[in-house]
């Protein structure tokens, strides 16, 4: 949860980054936090759906988060040239990472409740 959140958090901070040095960091903090991301979505899957059918969950994750990857960066080149500007593209694309990984936040607790109905 926290690594998605971060991933976030470091989209939105790209274009506050005037020198060089500090979007390197950025890149590098958001680098490691998607690796972390990638690492545990198996073991998420795995938790939510169970062992049978942990390979198409994460098919269907891959699927979705491809349709961002194909369509944001000409949503990004539309924004660039109505507004002349990256920096609004950038901030919306820190948004659903940041909503996602609250959603995240609440999965415990259904889990949970869930435990609690089957008892």
């Amino acid at each position: 949860v926290a690594s998605f959140f971060f991933i976030g958090l470091m989209s939105m901070m790209i274009p506050l980054c005037h020198v060089f040095g500090g979007l390197i960091a950025v890149c590098l903090f958001m680098g490691l936090f998607d690796g972390c991301f990638i690492c545990i979505m198996a073991p998420i899957a795995f938790e939510l759906v169970g062992a049978q059918d942990v390979s198409q969950a994460i098919g269907f994750l891959l699927g979705l988060m491809s349709v961002p990857m194909t369509v944001g960066p000409p949503i990004a080149g539309l924004l660039h040239d109505h507004l002349g500007t990256y920096d609004v593209a950038f901030y919306l694309a820190g948004i659903p990472p940041l909503i996602g990984g609250a959603v995240l936040c609440f999965i415990p607790w259904v889990h949970e409740r869930q435990k609690l109905k089957e008892r």
